[in-house]
This record gives structure tokens, sequence and C-alpha cells, in this order.
């Protein structure tokens, strides 16, 4: 009797908005009009951290930097899924209408958190998003 084929473990899931302690990849720069422009392919995040930014303003409000997902060691963690990914979500559908039809150009589309659980919605929504680290 054969064994059924093994599954392989799915990817660990990043979250596209992390701190700069948590950070892993630098996905992009933080524009003058508040919307990120993503680096692609993936750049390591100690690329961006290594750049001096001004006295007093976190390289959060410069970079957009990912990381692993921590699930339940995240104030936005439902138990289930991601609360922030859901919000920002529906955000922009309110504000700006049905998504853009052409997906930005990201580093982490593969294995992201918010992409895993709200679909191409969260592309458009996320390019908006710009980190409090305060």
């Amino acid at each position: 009797m054969t064994e059924p084929a093994r599954r392989p473990d799915p990817p660990e899931r990043m979250c596209p908005s992390t701190s700069a302690a948590n950070a892993t990849v630098f996905l992009g720069m933080i524009t003058p009009a508040g919307r990120v422009a993503y680096v692609t392919p993936q750049v390591p995040a100690e690329v961006a951290l290594a750049v001096p930014v001004e006295a007093g303003t976190p390289v959060e409000a410069r970079y957009r930097l990912a990381g692993p997902c921590v699930t339940s060691s995240c104030g936005f963690w439902t138990g289930e899924h991601c609360g922030l990914g859901a919000r920002v979500v529906a955000s922009y559908r309110e504000v700006v209408g049905p998504a853009e039809p052409e997906l930005p150009k990201c580093a982490i589309r593969r294995t992201c958190r918010w992409y895993a659980e709200q679909g191409p919605a969260a592309c458009p929504a996320c390019s908006h998003v710009v980190t409090d680290a305060r």
C-alpha cells in the first residue's frame, strides 16, 4: 500500500506592513503622495534600514517594510485572520470603489497575509498604507 502524497507546507505568511523591528523585506518607498512605490524583485530589509533617516522620523514613515506575520502576537489578529487587512480593503472599497484592474508589482504577493485572505482587492488598498510606528 502506498502512502498518500504529502502536501507541501503552506508558505510562511508575510505581513505587508510591519515595524522595522520585525522587518525582513523592504517593500518600497513612501512617496510624497502617501503611496507605496514598490520595489521588485524582493530586497532584504537591511538594505533600507542601513540608510539613515531624519532624526525623529520613524523609518516606517519613509519605507514600507514586510516581515513574518506574528498572528496572535499582533493586536490586529482576530484569532482567525488579520483584522487590519480586512479593514484596509473595506475602507478602500468605501472611499475609492472597485479595485483597480492591474495589481501593483509586489515582491511578497505569493506569501502576503492580506492577499491570501482578501484576494486581489488587498493590493491597491495596500499601496495606500503607511505604517504608524509611534
